[in-house]
């Protein structure tokens, strides 16, 4: 009898152990660069979410592949995912993949680019903003340094939803220094990774020596750009552009500087805020259906925010 009651005992702590496993509500979470420091200060924030709420969180990286993200949606489906956190790749297709588990009443949170048809929550940034700021300051920089008229080379992206935006607002934001002939832009290129970008660069300023100054899209873009320029010791050309990174904060630090502004989002607070949104429809709360994080901009002017930067993110980057 005690025997029986020994392995009674014994089964209902398995039963109970497995429940409580069973219980731990997952989120499943498709992205598409995982090594980028950028993404890896948005993974920080997701995990941070995740783990103040006792949350499981299953991270997958797509590699910029549609059909690899499409997979990776299935799979998530197919594991139970109570909740689909994604950074897509494409408006359209990966709203398509994104649809059946919105379908299954699956909760389905973009975050940083858009998808349609709309998820169940997005968070977003205002990347028209984000671009026009560069611009914006631009303006004030050509004033403040009595720059008679910079020639410029833009770094653009037409594939993704959230580069067309930032390249429109830059463009719409320099309009009038181009109508008062201080800007000319001498050539808009299509760049989005970094060797290509570096081939593109050296041509162009090859081509065109008169070009003083480069703006770009996005992170890994003006990271082309600057080490470029530094190659081939043009040290008149100015950089501007969206995103930092560790290294861009490092190089405006330097006296001998050639980026002069970067205005940035906050990766860490769209994963944080991504994650949490997700856990909130699992649990039946509902979070507003589009969340905006603010933009912040740095320039080589304030040194002080720039090193704030720097002490704040040694975290995220591998030494």
């Amino acid at each position: 009898m005690k025997k029986i009651i020994m392995l009674f005992l014994v089964c209902s702590m398995f039963l109970l152990t497995s429940c409580g496993k069973d219980d731990k509500l997952t989120v499943g979470s498709v992205i598409f660069e995982g090594t980028n420091e950028w993404f890896v200060e948005a993974i920080a924030g997701m995990k941070d979410a995740a783990k103040k709420q006792d949350a499981e969180l299953i991270l997958s990286d797509s590699r910029y592949d549609v059909n690899v993200e499409r997979d990776l949606i299935q799979e998530q489906i197919k594991n139970k995912a109570e909740a689909i956190v994604i950074c897509p790749l494409t408006v359209g297709e990966s709203g398509l993949a994104l649809k059946e588990a919105s379908d299954l009443g699956i909760p389905v949170v973009t975050w940083n680019t858009v998808v349609n048809p709309p998820p169940t929550v997005q968070v977003v940034v205002d990347n028209a903003r984000l671009g026009a700021a560069t611009g914006e300051y631009l303006g004030e920089y050509i004033k403040k340094n009595n720059i008679k008229k910079l020639t410029a080379l833009c770094i653009i992206n037409t594939e993704f939803s959230i580069g067309v935006e930032r390249c429109d607002g830059f463009m719409k934001s320099v309009q009038p220094l181009v109508n008062e002939k201080k800007m000319e832009v001498a050539f808009s290129v299509k760049g989005h990774l970094y060797e290509e970008t570096c081939v593109s660069v050296e041509k162009i300023l090859t081509e065109r020596p008169d070009i003083n100054f480069i703006w770009c899209w996005n992170q890994m873009t003006t990271n082309a750009a600057v080490e470029t320029v530094k190659k081939m010791g043009r040290n008149d050309i100015i950089i501007a552009g969206t995103d930092m990174s560790m290294a861009l904060a490092k190089e405006m630090l330097a006296t001998d500087a050639h980026v002069i502004a970067i205005t940035t989002q906050q990766p860490y607070e769209m994963g944080y805020r991504a994650v949490d949104a997700a856990i909130k429809c699992v649990k039946g709360e509902k979070p507003e259906a589009s969340i905006s994080i603010p933009t912040l901009t740095y320039t080589k002017e304030n040194p002080q925010e720039i090193q704030k930067y720097i002490d704040e993110h040694k975290k995220f980057v591998k030494e």
